[in-house]
Formats: C-alpha cells, sequence, structure tokens
C-alpha cells in the first residue's frame, strides 16, 4: 500500500494544525508520512497506528511540547502516574520520528512527579536526529515488566496488555533528564546519541534503568557522549528496574559527571548476581581508566562481550538501515 503524506503546520497553512487530528483523520491501516513544520505544537498525540513516519523541520525547530507529569490529578484518581503522564505515545507497528524534538516540561520530579516526553510501544521504533527532553522518566522503552511493585503503579494505555517485544534505534540523537531517564525492557541500541544528565534537587542522576525480560538483549549505548550540567560524580551508567536487566555502553565518551562506581543496584545486592551490565572502550574524564574504582559486577572492558556488543550493534544498523 502507498505511503500517504499528510501535512501538518501550526499556522494553518497546511491540512492539519495538530498531529492529534492528523492522526485522528486518517485509515489506521494506511502507511503515513506526517510532516510538521516548524513551530511548537502543544498537544499529547496518542498514536496507534501500522506504520508512519514522523517528520520535522529540525530538532528545535519543530517541536511537541506538553507537561503532565506522575503527580497530577486524574479524573476518578488521586494521580495520573508515570504511565499516563507522556507527552506523546508511539503504539502500533512501526514507527519512525526524524528531525524534531518531544519535550515534558513538568519539571524537577521532586515536585511533579515522574513525567515521560515519550512511551515508545510500537513493534519497532525509529528515531533519528531527534531530541527527548523531560527530567524524571524522559523515555519510556515498552514493554512494562510483567509484574507491579506497587499498586496500580502501571496504570495507563498497557497495563492490562500482553507484554510483547519491542526493537528500537536511536541514531544521533539528544536525550537530557535525571531520574531513570531512559528505562524499560525494550531490546535498544543507542547509536552515537548525545545523553545529556539535567542537574536537579537530589543530585544524584541515573541514565538508564532497564527492565530487560530474562535472556533478551537489553539496553547498548555505541559511540554516545555524555554531557551535561550535573555535578561531578553525580551520575550512574544505570540501574536495574527488574533483576535482569541488561545495559552496555560500548566506546562511548563519558564527562566528570559520571560516579566512579558506575552502576548501582537499586539498594538490593541480590540484583548483583542477575544483572548484565558493563562497559568497553570509554574514554574521557568518567571513564575507568580515570575511575578505578567501577562497581565489580560489571563487565569492564571485555572481549568476548565487546564482542557481542558488536555484533549487536551491526545487526541492529543492517535492521535499520534504510529508515536511518
Amino acid at each position: 500500500m502507498e505511503r500517504k503524506l499528510v501535512t501538518v503546520a501550526v499556522d494553518g497553512s497546511a491540512e492539519f494544525t495538530t498531529l492529534t487530528a492528523a492522526a485522528a483523520a486518517q485509515d489506521p491501516a494506511q502507511p503515513l508520512h506526517f510532516v510538521l513544520g516548524a513551530g511548537t505544537y502543544y498537544e499529547r498525540p496518542f498514536l496507534e497506528l501500522a506504520d508512519y513516519i514522523i517528520t520535522g523541520a529540525g530538532m528545535g525547530q519543530t517541536v511537541i511540547s506538553a507537561g503532565a507529569a506522575g503527580r497530577d490529578p486524574w479524573p476518578g484518581e488521586a494521580r495520573t502516574g508515570t504511565f499516563r503522564s507522556q507527552t506523546l505515545f508511539l503504539g502500533g507497528g512501526s514507527a519512525r520520528l526524524e528531525h524534531l524534538t518531544v519535550e515534558n516540561t513538568a519539571g524537577d520530579g521532586a515536585d511533579r512527579g515522574q513525567a515521560l516526553a515519550v512511551y515508545a510501544d510500537a513493534s519497532r521504533v525509529c528515531m533519528v536526529d531527534v531530541s527527548l527532553h523531560g527530567n524524571q522518566d524522559t523515555l519510556f522503552t515498552a514493554p512494562l515488566p510483567l509484574a507491579v511493585r506497587q499498586k496500580n503503579g502501571f496504570r495507563g494505555p498497557r497495563e492490562n496488555t500482553p507484554r510483547l517485544d519491542t526493537k528500537q534505534y536511536y541514531r544521533d540523537c539528544e536525550i537530557s533528564g535525571n531520574i531513570d531517564f531512559i528505562f524499560g525492557g525494550a531490546n535498544a541500541v543507542f547509536d552515537h546519541c548525545r545523553i545529556v544528565p539535567v542537574a536537579h534537587r537530589g543530585v544524584t542522576s541515573y541514565i538508564a534503568a532497564a527492565s530487560t525480560p530474562q535472556g533478551k538483549p537489553g539496553y547498548l549505548f555505541a559511540d554516545c557522549t555524555v554531557q551535561g550540567n550535573s555535578p561531578a560524580g553525580s551520575v550512574y551508567l544505570g540501574r536495574p528496574w527488574r533483576q535482569y536487566a541488561r545495559v552496555y555502553w560500548l566506546d562511548c565518551d563519558l564527562s566528570d559527571e559520571i560516579i566512579p562506581l558506575g552502576w548501582d543496584n537499586w539498594s538490593d545486592p541480590a540484583n548483583e548476581e542477575t544483572v548484565h551490565f558493563g562497559e568497553y572502550g570509554s574514554k574521557g574524564p568518567g571513564a575507568p581508566k580515570a575511575s578505578p574504582a567501577r562497581a565489580g559486577y560489571a563487565a569492564l572492558n571485555d572481549e568476548a562481550s565487546a564482542q557481542e556488543m558488536r555484533a549487536m550493534l551491526a545487526e541492529f544498523r543492517a535492521d535499520f538501515g534504510a529508515e536511518a
């Protein structure tokens, strides 16, 4: 089926003025290409489409913006919760975003709680030249964990649905936040991305909080840079949202914001026996050569692990090559 072009512009010069209206007017089975003009779109699009591309005028030029947060009230309930706070929901089959920004402006999580910029739940997600801005829980890479730890903790669009694998690829993107700002159970590669820790009142930050299902690949950060405005020695590379979390950093440039220990066990030493954390070829002031006290349960410059991660990177690049 031929891909349909749909134009959107906030100034009224296109077919639609919001992405929400543009998507609602389409056949969800039709392959779609939404082209968004420059400007700020104050909306919270919820997309459940078979195959769609969203193209903006440039990172920082086309901005999808909202400020919902987990501590906001929700009709009939005390709080919105994490998984109803997103600015943009990507569901369906295949979602590609390029040349735009998605932000959640709720602010410091100490005040507003978790606040997603993107809830990425499509079977395949590809982002190229996209910036995602937030504080706590900026990017959720579905699926959810199998079991909830806190009552009603998964309130949202996928609370009672099967936990289906997703495959996600981020290339030349910028992702900012502080507390667990890249999290979830996806198999995901972050390739040549800029990871930006944002200073906050709580000081300590965590980049990746994976909930990888047992035996799945998890997260790979490859050729990325970490540089933000957080204090030196205040940012962890990751911690396990669930016990089988897998996170690997390959050939990345790390600022002095990285805590020498590198990794956190989420206050549970038992996680150290089941997680798969590691890094290889790190450079910069936050690299292990300048920080010898890395956590002992994480692989460090292990050749076999590095080869496995390079194979994963090559497979994702090949799979998403036509899209990226």
